[in-house]
């Protein structure tokens, strides 16, 4: 019927996509470290694409013994065994059926809307904020004399230091219905061990200006937000994000929520 409507000229069948349905593994949010291994695992396919790995036998160690830590994990091994990205993606679907928002991007625009779901509904902005809040960092931001984020912030370059205190506003502005002046500014400076350690102790809430990598996801164990900047460094590209404690899950998803919307 739909067909017939269409070359009658009733209607016109257009040609551009409404919705998007990234797909990816999900895990126990209880459960840190086995949610670090599955993301880097991933990110490893990824990775091994960018750099031209590919999966070959004779790299692949068939080994059944597991690290204790998931740090000493070899994540190339994924590359190896199975295979990059783009060689799953060709084996399952063929190589004519890759669009160009499943290729990798090497310097195309990089900032992707995450669909949020349903978030009309019919509880007002403060009953969803009390529900929510249960313990961990968002209880004592929410508690705390004065009603006010205390948000860090990484001086690296110019770009990067007016984004991440406008980010900081936008934390605020969620947390504390609109007034994204509710916040309290700590900088640091660029590789500062300070500023992760103001982080694991409470002194600031959340870090903003901070680079994407394993060593703090994993081995020191922080959480990364969705990255909000992108910039070119050399032969690569470094991912600017909010760093958050990675045993409040809570105050983590929500950080990343914030920036996503």
């Amino acid at each position: 019927e739909l067909e017939k409507l269409i070359k009658n000229g009733e209607y016109v069948l257009g040609n551009k996509s409404l919705t998007k349905e990234p797909l990816s593994a999900v895990t126990r949010n209880e459960d840190r470290e086995w949610s670090d291994i599955v993301t880097w695992a991933i990110r490893a396919l990824i990775q091994g694409e960018m750099n031209g790995l590919m999966r070959n036998p004779q790299l692949c160690n068939n080994d059944t013994i597991l690290e204790s830590n998931s740090t000493r994990l070899n994540y190339d091994q994924s590359v190896y065994c199975v295979g990059n990205y783009g060689e799953i993606f060709n084996r399952r679907f063929g190589e004519n059926k890759r669009s160009s928002m499943n290729t990798i991007n090497k310097g195309s625009p990089m900032i992707y809307s995450t669909p949020l779901g349903n978030i009309f509904g019919t509880k007002n902005d403060f009953q969803v904020m009390e529900e929510v809040i249960d313990g961990g960092v968002l209880k004592r931001v929410k508690s705390r004399k004065g009603d006010v984020l205390r948000c860090g912030v990484v001086v690296s370059f110019d770009d990067v230091n007016i984004t991440s205190v406008d980010y900081c506003h936008v934390l605020a502005a969620a947390l504390f219905n609109g007034d994204f002046e509710a916040v309290e500014f700590l900088t640091f400076r660029e590789n500062d061990d300070v500023a992760y350690e103001s982080l694991s102790h409470g002194i600031i809430d959340a870090l903003a200006g901070t680079v994407v990598n394993f060593e703090g996801d994993v081995d020191r164990g922080f959480s990364y937000s969705t990255p909000y900047y992108y910039r070119d460094k050399e032969s690569s590209v470094e991912c600017y994000a909010f760093a958050t404690r990675g045993d409040d899950t809570l105050f983590s998803s929500f950080v990343n929520a914030m920036v996503i919307a």
